[in-house]
């Protein structure tokens, strides 16, 4: 019982920080861009919850897949 939802809480976990890396790499480009462009910096909330809900769906997808070994080190 607790070893399910110790998988579900990790999954979750590492999904998220997975996502929250890719947002801010994303962040980081965008105002790095801008910076060197000369452009007023504007940053779009749509695009990151976007990239973030790809990420984060898809990173907890793969892992429920591969089923709690895949947390294992051996």
């Amino acid at each position: 019982m607790f070893q399910k939802l110790k998988f579900y809480l990790m999954s979750i976990l590492i999904s998220a920080s997975l996502g929250g890396i890719i947002i801010g790499a994303n962040f980081l480009v965008h105002n790095i861009y801008n910076l060197v462009a000369g452009k007023e910096y504007h940053f779009n909330m749509w695009s990151s919850i976007i990239i973030f809900s790809v990420v984060f769906i898809s990173g907890f997808t793969y892992i429920l897949k591969q089923g709690p070994d895949i947390l294992v080190n051996d």
